[in-house]
């Protein structure tokens, strides 16, 4: 009986086990981010707007480090801030050359989407979702009412609230009807004048 020397065995079983970790799934951590409730969305935006995504471009900083991607919206219903019709919003993440770059939480846009978003804007004048994927309603009509929902998916996210000091996350997407949601942003930006 032939018997493989010791040292093939070592380099077989260093070599099943690199293998095994390039293609092992990366694990995915969360992104801790504040909570926010409506109240709080409503106040912190720099704009609140319903539209329609038209058209999603990635590109790499200008470093060549992260990409992000720029989704254009025509704007149907301006609900906060001022408005020409249009709005850029860029987020971190998307896929360029081959590579692609994901935060857990960050929302992604798709052509002809309809969504409603709370926006601030970045450090550099971009407008970008606030708090993340708390800032991205999806617009969805229901099949069997014609009704318009939102769906809220706060997916990839860790929430703190600094109230209770506590640390929560949604297990599943919530649903809402459309309407009731702008009214009572209507209703808060109202107040608040």
């Amino acid at each position: 009986m032939l018997s493989a020397p010791a040292s093939f065995f070592r380099r077989a079983t260093s070599l099943l086990f690199f293998v095994l970790v390039l293609t092992w799934p990366s694990a995915v951590f969360p992104t801790t981010v504040e909570k926010f409730t409506l109240e709080d969305l409503v106040q912190k935006s720099g704009r609140i707007v319903v539209g329609k995504c038209l058209s999603t471009d990635s590109r790499w900083n200008d470093s060549n480090t992260l990409i992000l991607t720029t989704s254009r919206f025509a704007v149907s219903e301006p609900l906060k801030g001022s408005s020409d019709g249009f709005v850029s919003v860029v987020t971190v993440g998307g896929t360029l050359d081959g590579i692609t770059q994901t935060v857990s939480g960050m929302p992604e846009f798709r052509p002809e989407e309809d969504v409603l978003l709370f926006l601030e804007p970045s450090r550099n004048g971009n407008w970008q979702p606030l708090g993340m994927s708390q800032g991205k309603f999806r617009i969805l009509r229901n099949r069997l009412t014609g009704e318009s929902e939102v769906v809220h998916s706060l997916s990839g996210l860790e929430l703190y609230d600094p109230a209770t000091r506590q640390l929560s996350h949604q297990e599943k997407p919530s649903r809402m009807l459309l309407k009731p949601l702008t009214d009572r942003i209507r209703y808060l930006l109202e107040a608040a004048r």
